[in-house]
């Protein structure tokens, strides 16, 4: 898996590229709490190229929302496609995350 990180206005958008799972989620949890460490307080995660996300890749999402939130953060999920989605819905995950289809409906 590989990630990319930008900016857009108040946000950090980190763009993941092939699948969440037991195998890439160690290394992206360094890195995404190596940014909260860092100062990020807005955290987007684009997920339009997860094509698999198993249950260390939800756990992973879970603990970085949970992370931000004790830290009075804000953590979103972009661009979730429906393979993603209907693994959320199934898990009732789709009302736990603040899921969101376009950068413009960014707050």
């Amino acid at each position: 898996m590989s990630s990319q990180i930008t900016k857009l206005r108040n946000h950090t958008v980190v763009q993941l590229n092939g699948a969440l799972d037991i195998y890439t989620a160690p290394a992206l949890k360094k890195e995404l709490h190596s940014l909260i460490d860092d100062g990020v307080n807005s955290l987007v995660i684009d997920m339009i190229h997860i094509k698999l996300l198993d249950s260390s890749g939800i756990a992973l999402l879970a603990n970085v929302q949970k992370r931000l939130k004790a830290e009075e953060g804000r953590f979103f999920l972009l661009n979730v496609n429906q393979d993603v989605l209907i693994i959320l819905k199934l898990s009732s995950l789709d009302k736990f995350f603040t899921i969101i289809n376009s950068q413009d409906d960014l707050p």
